[in-house]
């Protein structure tokens, strides 16, 4: 064989090897589970349902108004023990809330916040607006029933998120709070 088809032979096992490194690092790379939001449950991962949303309510009295949004059941489906859970993020192509906490091209999640939900017997609800007859009023969650998030990238393109404090017992919302897209979850301690 001449040098120059060694050297062809070569720069083809060479390109080879490094097509099959690139795909080989990627696929591990990746993680195994589908896109969404996730929490370890029982040494397996147990998939967050988006939250049912049922619209926006609103009241308006003489003197105030308020504007809320509302999701169905006095409980979310998923009820924790634990006052900090860790959430496993994965993004990609899923349903609208997942879309909405996976801004696409971004290097993290959206700002991620976690909101405290009032309960009532039918529905759960939070506060959006407020506002009165004198013009004065606010717009967005109220801060007291809010908990930032620390967002975490680990190496199969996932996201740790948990809340940066503890929780009390309470119905909850992970959300941007740019719409009413999220998943919810509940403490009970």
């Amino acid at each position: 064989m001449s040098m120059n088809g060694l050297n062809r032979r070569m720069n083809r096992t060479a390109k080879a090897a490094t097509f099959v490194f690139i795909v080989t690092s990627f696929v591990w790379c990746q993680s195994t589970l589908q896109p969404g939001v996730y929490i370890e449950r029982d040494r397996t991962m147990a998939a967050l349902t988006p939250a049912a949303y049922s619209g926006t309510q609103s009241s308006n009295k003489i003197v105030k108004a308020n504007v809320s949004w509302t999701f169905r059941g006095s409980h979310s489906p998923l009820q924790l023990s634990t006052n900090r859970p860790h959430f496993r993020l994965v993004c990609g192509f899923g349903p609208v809330p997942l879309l909405m906490l996976c801004q696409s091209g971004a290097s993290q999640p959206n700002d991620l916040i976690v909101v405290q939900l009032d309960e009532k017997s039918d529905h759960r609800e939070s506060r959006m607006a407020t506002g009165n007859m004198f013009g004065a009023g606010h717009g967005g969650f109220d801060p007291k029933r809010t908990v930032t998030v620390t967002t975490v990238k680990k190496e199969d393109g996932s996201w740790d998120v948990s809340p940066a404090q503890d929780l009390k017992a309470g119905e909850y919302l992970i959300t941007t709070g740019m719409s009413p897209q999220g998943f919810d979850f509940g403490i009970t301690k």
